[in-house]
């Protein structure tokens, strides 16, 4: 689905599902009030607290708003208007979070960035993926003669990431190569789900079924909102394994630190990046 480029990363797991019933007029409301700002407001979610913590603490916080479990800190990020959050692990979390973003916060572009694991060969520990889509690989309405993560009454149960996106994080990692310890950049599908998956049969009916480049826990539910939304979206996940039972060359623990600077930093040059085309 890719080739690749050059870096080292992560493990999460993520997907997305339901959002509410108002979400029309919601989408409404938030569109008209993204447009009254001519430069870009960047919406961040991360799932876990090692994840969020380099951007909160390199971030210059105007405000923080807390509801529905979150807190939201509004403020400058490397010179661009931002608004993080912390979702939480698994689908429900990150769809509310996403939802939550959306509605209150006038974001113009959606990024979720964490860890992830990996059913595809090649991939390896410390790589970097980038969304080229995301779909849910724990949706199975089969028995019904849907195809394998179809959500029933959707027009689309593969949600598209921004093309522009893409290629402001492509253009981001080129920059930052050198700081990536020889990782590789892929391009390619994410998919989420409510499970932690460990290799065996699991792992192999999801790489053959939807050929990922990541698998983590939240990343298609904050595309599936994002997607409602409106909104632009980004998955950036840093690969922490091979979704598998043989141990990494670098424990987990040991990887989570230098998967969140090299995500931190990629992050970084796509936000000074997007100023430099607003400026231009």
């Amino acid at each position: 689905m890719s080739q690749p480029k050059k870096i080292t990363g992560g493990l999460a797991l993520a997907a997305g599902t339901a959002i509410g019933a108002g979400y029309g007029i919601a989408k409404g409301v938030h569109k008209a009030v993204r447009q009254t700002h001519a430069r870009p407001v960047f919406g961040l979610i991360c799932p876990m607290e090692e994840e969020t913590a380099p951007f909160r603490e390199s971030m210059d916080i105007a405000k923080t708003t807390r509801f529905s479990g979150l807190v939201f800190y509004e403020g400058m990020l490397w010179g661009q208007r931002a608004v993080l959050v912390q979702c939480g692990v698994g689908k429900v979390n990150a769809a509310v979070c996403a939802q939550a973003l959306c509605s209150h916060f006038p974001i113009t572009y959606l990024i979720n960035i964490g860890v992830a694991g990996t059913t595809r060969p090649g991939v390896r520990q410390g790589d970097l993926v980038l969304s080229t889509d995301a779909i849910q690989h724990d949706v199975d309405v089969t028995v019904r003669g849907f195809a394998p993560g179809e959500i029933p009454d959707m027009a689309d149960s593969d949600f598209q990431a921004d093309a522009m996106l893409i290629d402001l994080a492509t253009r981001a990692f080129d920059l930052e190569s050198e700081a990536m310890d020889g990782a590789n950049l892929f391009t390619g599908r994410i998919v989420s789900g409510d499970q932690f998956i460990a290799g065996g049969a699991r792992a192999d009916t999801i790489q053959a079924t939807f050929d990922p480049c990541a698998v983590e826990m939240e990343g298609a539910a904050v595309a599936h909102a994002a997607t409602l939304n409106n909104v632009p979206f980004l998955i950036v996940r840093a690969i922490s394994d091979n979704a598998d039972e043989d141990a990494p060359s670098v424990s987990y623990p040991e990887f989570l630190p230098l998967a969140i600077v090299h995500t931190a930093t990629l992050v970084r040059r796509m936000l000074a990046l997007a100023g430099d085309a607003a400026d231009a």
